[in-house]
């Protein structure tokens, strides 16, 4: 937290200080940092735009033929009141700030009752229409195998006999998720696709809240043909990867005790019209 703490009082500086030093570094011209300006305005709100953005002077915003100066009613997002939340304190905020896709998981994993009940509380996704168009596959033991040859046909795999594909072996449980889009006139197909990656987003934090390690996997094969007979797709369905699920190992627990890896500013995430 320290490393982000003074990071408002540095933009601050920038906008008194660097704009002007900003032009001579950068050797922009007047022109193109009023198009970026501009298009900042506009919504395009990337880091660079940002801080060129800033670089407006007392003087420019002056001129009244500028047509590139912010609108008298845009503001920038209000921090000056302090925050009331505790990601630390509040179980489900520090769940959702520490979880960590887990590539190497030990075997236990959760039993098939468990799942259910997870997958119960996830059900309350923001969900347009109440569709529920998504669905869950089990894969455990040899049906992974399975899988993988599917894979390799999808892939034109030749392997010698005897050999199989190993991905699908890195959990002792996969999920498949599925998207199931329904017929709805009010609700287009891609908006079904976001709930039902909610739901597997929500999965993934519920199973991490639990306990459980979890990848979300996929590839450019997830959709082939060959995978889509074996998980029995529908037309309409779409298959969104697999969740490999098992119990996070001892030592990557103790990395994650002492983790000192920041979360992304989220200043880059947030703006107002």
């Amino acid at each position: 937290m320290s490393k982000h703490k003074d990071s408002s009082e540095h933009r601050g500086s920038k906008k008194h200080s660097g704009a002007k030093k900003h032009k001579k570094d950068d050797g922009a011209c007047e022109v193109t940092q009023g198009r970026v300006r501009s298009h900042f305005l506009d919504g395009e709100t990337g880091p660079w735009a940002k801080k060129l953005a800033a670089g407006s002077t007392t003087d420019e915003a002056s001129d009244p033929d500028d047509q590139t100066l912010r609108p008298a009613h845009r503001q920038s997002p209000d921090y000056s009141v302090p925050s009331s939340i505790d990601i630390v304190a509040d179980p489900v905020l520090h769940a959702i700030s520490t979880r960590r896709s887990i590539s190497k998981l030990d075997p236990e994993t959760p039993n098939d009752s468990d799942l259910r009940e997870l997958i119960h509380a996830v059900s309350s996704v923001a969900d347009h229409k109440g569709l529920k168009p998504w669905r869950f596959i089990i894969i455990r033991g040899d049906d992974r195998i399975r899988l993988g040859e599917a894979l390799d046909d999808a892939g034109e795999v030749h392997r010698k006999a005897g050999e199989i594909n190993a991905k699908p072996l890195r959990a002792e449980l996969l999920l498949a998720l599925v998207a199931s889009p329904q017929d709805n006139p009010k609700v287009p197909e891609w908006e079904q696709h976001a709930t039902a990656a909610g739901a597997g987003h929500l999965l993934e934090l519920a199973l991490w809240q639990a306990g459980w390690g979890v990848m979300w996997r996929s590839g450019n094969l997830t959709n082939a043909p060959a995978v889509r007979r074996l998980h029995r797709l529908k037309d309409k369905e779409l298959l969104m990867g697999w969740l490999y699920i098992g119990a996070v190992p001892e030592r990557y627990r103790q990395r994650l005790a002492h983790s000192t890896r920041p979360l992304p500013d989220p200043d880059q995430f947030l703006d107002t019209l």
